[in-house]
């Protein structure tokens, strides 16, 4: 999402950090899907600008924890899956497969992300 908003408005996206990604991740998402959208825009804005930081745009979302559905109908959690698998790849593709290097930025255990990227069919020797 955040590569669609960087073209439209003709800048790089927001690199997001490992602790900033567990926050997205861990975030209750109160609305539908459009909620992610606007806090990817907002990130995407406030990067352009040099100020703010997606922690910043994620308390001002509130803290409303009801599980949302989007208006699709499907469950936040396949949205926040095709993050986690999203985020896991292009960690994986910016440190050429390297685990070690992949489990520090994310702060995972080694088994927790062999379990994720066995779950998303992610493999280390399509990164090498």
């Amino acid at each position: 999402m955040s590569e669609q908003f960087s073209d439209e408005y003709g800048c790089e996206p927001p690199q997001v950090t490992a602790q900033e990604a567990a926050q997205l991740l861990q975030a209750p998402w109160p609305g539908n899907v459009r909620q992610l959208i606007n806090v990817a825009e907002r990130a995407v804005l406030q990067n352009r600008r040099g100020t703010g930081s997606i922690t910043s745009l994620l308390l001002a979302d509130g803290d409303d924890n009801q599980e949302a559905t989007t208006t699709e109908g499907k469950p936040l959690k396949e949205y926040v899956e095709s993050f986690e698998k999203m985020l896991i790849d292009n960690t994986m593709r910016r440190h050429k497969g390297s685990i070690s290097a992949v489990m520090d930025e994310l702060c995972l255990p080694r088994r927790t992300l062999n379990e994720k990227m066995a779950k998303y069919g992610l493999s280390r020797a399509d990164y090498l």
